[in-house]
């Protein structure tokens, strides 16, 4: 089986250079058809350099402006003599040339026609390549018909072969995106740049570009990526890409590109339905999969063709479904469109109706839309302009809310007495019960004591919906965890599954927190079991809040940060995960891509891969502006802070602690034990073993109900010279538990203990006894594990078996990977910068499928005997 990139550089099994070249020179004909973008003339490019290095250097016959009018202009424009004889038709009797033709369609169609009869006639071979539509357009390609048509009869008389270019696979794409990416770039970008470029290559290397360049000037590259500067050369292969589009397409693509998340219902009210069904098909428009249908357009096209066709092609349209939204006797309401028409109004330009000529409980309810959606984007400043506009003529109880939500995420000081007296007046929903315990929980401390007293007082308001009281039942189940009373909070969580009249999402939230509850306490199989009715009752499309990416992203944080306290399989968890963060880089709105890239930092962080963890995190908390994603910051910090201090980065774990909000941690018990751990491991490393003992006590002490996470502790304590107390405690906990980081943990301890002398490498015994191999593969991120041996001891590494060979470079900096050097110490040792062992360490991985820098070092070192390979999973 062929390497995904030979040794032309060129990436994809459908694109074999040597296979090509020995078609053409055995005198089979090609016929190469790939879409724009689709690598097409890159491909012959190589093709043309390997034949002109052999005696049969080939004919190339390009479309060259006016000749392509002219009859037989491409072959007399070619300096070639064989070409002119070519256009006679009078070749030489032993000649047998080969001829290429790059966008066959083209050219003249003379010029075509005596090629073809050349090849009917047995006197020459030839390659055309024909740009072809894209995977489900509807518009004919530009060119002259009857010289495709040329071509491709010649592969329906049997005359010649067929190649077709297929779209850009994941792995392709991973692949392209190491050549042409900036090795700085988050694995979020990286799936924003795959979704973008829409399976074009050529889209994906000036994306790539555009978010290197973006993230050299503090930009943020996939904001950056959305919003290119005009006529340049990422703008040119947006423009060239959208005009393969028909028209109405176009203004389609360009005026959803106005309305994210609008639904299709509501889309296919002002909008034509076969552009929308064309445009979901040919995935430059996603839809969410939910019963709303939410879509979502391809934000970079989207904004390049309504910059080519202007604004007057989205703007009457935009202009005409507000005013009938509006008009006195509509019964139609869409939030996408009520928002539109409120930034309206603030910026005081023409969409729709103006404010005045609104009714004011119209007015009044668009602009709590606007000022919900920027509430929850995380743009309080935009929130508050949007509620104070509504609040002018009524004091609406529910914009008093979405004020007070802004004011307290500014840090502002609200009076929660008068807003919650202000809302007892009126009928809530259960979505206005959730916000008010969030602007309730934002406006003071984060202490659990508080934030329950915060639910009580919220439960006393007015709400006939059921699903309120179940919210905030499951809202208290959540605090309980945070209390690190799992035995309570699994009790009301799967009393809330149980209710089968709770919504789709209520239900999968609560079993996964009965998932990671079960397993904080030591029953792995009934956590498996808890994660597996998450993702039954996921596929259910019957309940009444769908199920949303990051409903999703929440679940695999829960199963990650499960499957590491009870040293359980990762690999399903992480094989899910690479989809998920697909889907919210299709997604494209800020709490996807923010919840994304936090969950990615834990997963790396649990891997063993923490320079990526910490890459991941560092983007995530960038983008983590949404009040709905920062609550898994803490979270993500702390996890990456283990990795680090465990993998010889303790400075940096110490720094990434000190810089931590204690203000999101303190008083919540579950996170503070966390950072507990993390500073155990953080003061080991930095050879304070009284200021780790003491952490490490802590961390028993407030583990007492949680026995999976106190068998790590109990090691610690052994690790740290207090084996007197904690080993007795293991052996009890190990005699009574099936967890297996429980029975590895005080395997270990029982191992320490019997030394003679003391480790002389703490935190490397640390290190062995938090990290086992696990199975299971992430595509598009390169998480990826193999399965634990049958005993349950961790497998030997790789053996050196790559199917394609390094550069010297790559070998050299790879076995100093191997070794345990970080990219700074190669640098200096190399003499090289550290992006240069960065792009060599990207380089060397995907070349041999390395996972991680682990397994790269694992890769190249050599070994006696054979191994399978493997990857490390750390417990948190």
């Amino acid at each position: 089986m062929r390497t995904h990139r030979d040794d032309d550089g060129v990436i994809g099994d459908d694109r074999d250079v040597a296979r090509v070249i020995d078609l053409l020179q055995t005198g089979t004909s090609i016929v190469l058809v790939g879409p724009l973008g689709s690598g097409k003339s890159h491909f012959l490019r190589q093709v043309i350099h390997r034949l002109s290095a052999t005696e049969d250097e080939p004919v190339v016959l390009r479309s060259i402006g006016p000749h392509a009018a002219v009859p037989h202009g491409a072959l007399t424009a070619s300096r070639d003599e064989r070409a002119a004889r070519l256009r006679d038709g009078q070749p030489e009797e032993t000649e047998r040339p080969i001829v290429i033709i790059d966008d066959a369609q083209e050219l003249d169609p003379a010029s075509v026609a005596a090629v073809v009869r050349a090849v009917y006639s047995g006197h020459a071979t030839a390659l055309f390549a024909l740009t072809v539509s894209r995977e489900g357009s509807t518009r004919p390609v530009d060119g002259n018909p009857d010289a495709a048509q040329m071509a491709t009869d010649l592969w329906l008389r049997g005359l010649a072969e067929r190649i077709d270019l297929a779209s850009l696979t994941p792995r392709d794409a991973d692949l392209l995106l190491d050549l042409f990416a900036a090795p700085e770039l988050d694995a979020m970008t990286r799936a924003s740049i795959v979704a973008l470029a829409d399976g074009s290559r050529m889209l994906l290397r000036e994306l790539a570009a555009e978010a290197g360049h973006a993230l050299r000037h503090g930009r943020d590259p996939i904001d950056a990526m959305r919003d290119s500067p005009p006529n340049g050369r990422l703008s040119d292969a947006l423009a060239a890409h959208g005009a393969q589009l028909t028209s109405v397409e176009r203004s389609t693509l360009a005026t959803l590109g106005r309305v994210p998340g609008i639904s299709r219902a509501d889309a296919a009210r002002f909008l034509p339905t076969a552009a929308l069904d064309s445009l979901v098909n040919a995935r430059l428009v996603h839809d969410d999969a939910t019963p709303a249908h939410r879509l979502t357009a391809n934000a970079a096209l989207a904004h390049e063709v309504e910059r080519r066709m202007g604004a007057d092609a989205v703007v009457p349209l935009l202009d005409g479904a507000i005013r009938r939204m509006f008009a006195p006797s509509s019964e139609w309401w869409c939030p996408s469109l009520a928002v539109l028409a409120a930034q309206s109004w603030l910026q005081e330009r023409s969409l729709g109706p103006d404010y005045e000529s609104v009714p004011p409980a119209v007015r009044h309810r668009a602009s709590l839309e606007a000022a919900r959606r920027a509430n929850d984007q995380g743009e309080p400043a935009q929130a508050v302009a949007h509620a104070s506009l509504g609040l002018r003529d009524d004091d609406d109880a529910l914009l008093l809310l979405e004020h007070a939500f802004a004011r307290a995420a500014q840090g502002g000081t609200i009076d929660v007495d008068a807003l919650i007296e202000r809302l007892s007046g009126v009928v809530v929903d259960a979505a206005t019960l959730l916000r008010c315990v969030r602007v309730v929980g934002l406006a003071g401390p984060t202490n659990v004591d508080d934030l329950e007293a915060a639910v009580d007082r919220v439960a006393a308001l007015e709400c006939p919906d059921a699903r309120g009281s179940a919210e905030l039942a499951m809202m208290r189940a959540d605090l309980l965890g945070a209390r690190m009373d799992w035995t309570s909070a699994v009790a009301i969580a799967e009393a809330v599954f149980a209710q089968q009249s709770n919504s789709t999402s209520l239900r999968v939230r609560a079993a996964a927190l009965a998932g990671l509850g079960h397993a904080c306490l030591g029953a792995v199989n009934k956590a498996q079991t808890w994660f597996l009715r998450a993702h039954r009752t996921a596929g259910e499309r019957g309940g009444i809040t769908p199920i949303t990416t990051v409903d999703r992203l929440r679940i695999a944080c829960n199963e990650i940060v499960a499957g590491a306290v009870a040293g359980t399989d990762l690999g399903p968890v992480l094989a899910r995960l690479g989809g998920e963060v697909d889907a919210a880089a299709r997604q494209g709105d800020a709490e996807s891509a923010a919840t994304a890239g936090l969950v990615l930092s834990c997963a790396y962080a649990v891997t063993a891969d923490p320079e990526r963890a910490a890459r991941e995190l560092d983007a995530a908390v960038r983008r983590a502006r949404p009040p709905a994603a920062s609550d898994l910051v803490p979270l993500a910090q702390i996890a990456v802070a283990h990795s680090l201090a465990l993998f010889d980065h303790a400075e940096e774990a110490r720094q990434l602690l000190d810089r931590m909000d204690h203000a999101a941690f303190d008083g919540l018990p579950t996170l503070e034990h966390a950072r507990m751990v993390a500073e155990t491991y953080v003061f080991t490393a930095l050879g304070q073993p009284t200021e780790a003992l003491d952490a490490a006590r802590s961390a028993a002490t407030a583990s007492e109900t949680a026995p999976a996470l106190q068998a790590r502790d109990l090691f610690q304590m052994v690790a740290l010279g207090a084996g007197d107390d904690a080993l007795p405690r293991m052996r009890r906990m190990a005699a009574t538990s099936d967890v297996p980081a429980t029975q590895r943990l005080s395997a270990a301890a029982e191992a320490l203990s019997a030394l003679d002398d003391p480790e002389p490498d703490l935190v490397a015994a640390m290190r062995r006894a938090t990290t086992w191999g696990d199975n299971g593969t992430t595509r598009g991120i390169g998480i990826a594990h193999d399965a634990p041996a049958p005993n349950g001891g961790q497998r030997g590494a790789a053996s050196a078996t790559p199917d394609v060979e390094l550069t010297r470079r790559e070998r050299e900096i790879a076995l100093l990977v191997a070794e345990g050097l970080g990219n700074r110490e190669i640098a200096e040792r190399l003499y090289l910068s550290v992006r240069t062992v960065e792009s060599h360490v990207y380089q060397a991985r995907a070349k041999l499928g390395a996972a991680s820098r682990v397994e790269l070092g694992r890769t190249v070192a050599p070994r006696r005997g054979t191994s399978q390979k493997t990857h490390t999973v750390r417990g948190l």
